[in-house]
């Protein structure tokens, strides 16, 4: 038994049981840099194994602490000096049983079960949402269910140029029917209906990927097909022929307020979002904040989400960067095909990133007054295939392109360098409808 398994939430954060909310955020801040996996990444496997159980714990500890309703309940279970119960251990081979439920969603895609398939997938998203390709396979396996024939013809395994296997189709509406037939309304609770200006969230696992209702499917994955992130692509045009977009760069003189019905609104706290790590690379919420991490030569790393109102509207996020560039995912038709605008703030810059068949590409590059040294409020207009891009009010850039097409996908980005590393915060997120 490690050393800080007896230790309850508190002294694991080394905080008085009165501590405020900023002290817990603090504390927790403090213990995850010293604890993050990434942090002993040279060290030897025992200590990296204990880094990273110690990191799990601290993780549920602030999870529980900074939700006032939970974090009644754990005090009243500490009355008495009455132990926190032990935590579940993990499966001593997590990589064996992944496997056996990749092969077993496999066999029933195979013989046309899509139901079933996608309730393996499901489960198996919640013990690692970045297992090999099960998130392109759950999201193409929740539209076959929702538009497959009387009679549908399986999924061949071994054919990757099918549409079904290539193509990421995410619906809200699939989504709700799936968790009719799957009987997984804890997902369904995650995401309310859009119907409200500003959506409330709810507390998620620490390991799992919240499957929305109304709202669509939010997923971490890496640039490359395993979960390992890919090093960063070198940002030369792609050889495929694409028109120029036409842009201009001139400030606006007077700070644009951001305008218009709120459609989905995230303070990131106990949000559906999803929280995980991999080798150099980490996303998780907490404390009112999404955060993003990913060391020098790990690549772009990012989460996407569907809209509730459709591809044109007006999306806003305050980002904190510090190390590389971050910022926003406006266009996602796939791992390997999106449009990023981003800021690098120690630089005074702005950029936006095509990433077209995996290669990326800048379509814009340039410095700007508007930005600050710390906190940057980016926001992207989106109407047809006209975009306009703002930092702290301030229009930045104003182009039309339609390569990638306009989706109703979007994201967050932190994009580090071959020598550079990168943590992104992002807070405040909200979606606006234009009318």
């Amino acid at each position: 038994m490690e050393d800080f398994e007896q230790l309850d939430h508190y002294q694991l954060l080394g905080i008085s049981r009165n501590a405020s909310d900023d002290e817990i955020k603090q504390a927790y801040r403090q213990q995850m840099r010293r604890y993050h996996p990434d942090r002993v990444a040279a060290a030897n496997p025992a200590e990296q194994a204990y880094a990273t159980q110690r990191a799990l714990r601290i993780n549920a500890a602030y999870q529980t602490l900074s939700d006032r309703s939970e974090r009644l309940i754990y005090n009243r279970s500490l009355s008495g000096h009455v132990p926190s119960p032990p935590r579940p251990q993990q499966p001593a081979h997590p990589r064996d049983h992944q496997a056996e439920l990749y092969e077993r969603a496999h066999e029933h895609l195979d013989a046309g079960r899509t139901m079933q398939a996608v309730a393996t997938l499901r489960e198996l998203q919640q013990l690692n949402p970045f297992y090999r390709d099960s998130a392109v396979l759950l999201v193409q396996a929740e539209a076959q269910m929702n538009q497959r024939p009387v009679a549908p013809a399986p999924i061949q395994r071994t054919t990757p140029a099918l549409p079904s296997r290539r193509t990421l189709i995410v619906g809200g509406a699939g989504s709700l029917l799936l968790a009719l037939f799957g009987g997984v309304t804890w997902w369904m609770r995650r995401n309310p209906a859009s119907a409200s200006p500003a959506i409330p969230t709810e507390a998620q696992p620490a390991a799992g990927v919240a499957v929305a209702t109304a709202t669509g499917t939010a997923t971490a994955l890496p640039s490359t097909a395993t979960s390992a992130p890919s090093p960063t692509a070198t940002r030369t045009p792609s050889p495929s022929p694409s028109p120029a977009p036409t842009a201009t760069r001139t400030p606006t003189p007077t700070p644009v307020a951001e305008t218009g019905r709120v459609i989905y609104s995230e303070d990131f706290r106990g949000s559906g979002w999803p929280s995980s790590s991999g080798s150099g690379w980490s996303v998780g919420a907490g404390g009112g904040a999404y955060t993003i991490t990913s060391q020098a030569g790990a690549g772009n790393i990012w989460v996407y989400r569907t809209s509730p109102g459709g591809a044109e509207m007006l999306m806003g996020v305050d980002v904190t960067v510090q190390g590389g560039e971050a910022g926003l995912i406006v266009r996602f038709t796939d791992r390997d095909n999106y449009l990023a605008f981003v800021v690098d703030p120690a630089a005074a810059s702005f950029r936006l990133e095509l990433r077209r068949a995996g290669r990326a590409s800048t379509l814009l590059a340039d410095e700007h007054p508007a930005i600050l040294s710390g906190t940057n409020r980016l926001a992207a207009r989106l109407e047809d295939e006209e975009i306009i891009l703002r930092i702290n009010g301030q229009q930045v850039a104003e182009l039309t392109l339609s390569d990638p097409p306009p989706s109703q996908r979007y994201g967050l980005v932190a994009v580090s360098g071959t020598r550079t590393s990168v943590e992104a915060t992002f807070e405040d997120l909200q979606l606006r409808a234009l009318r």
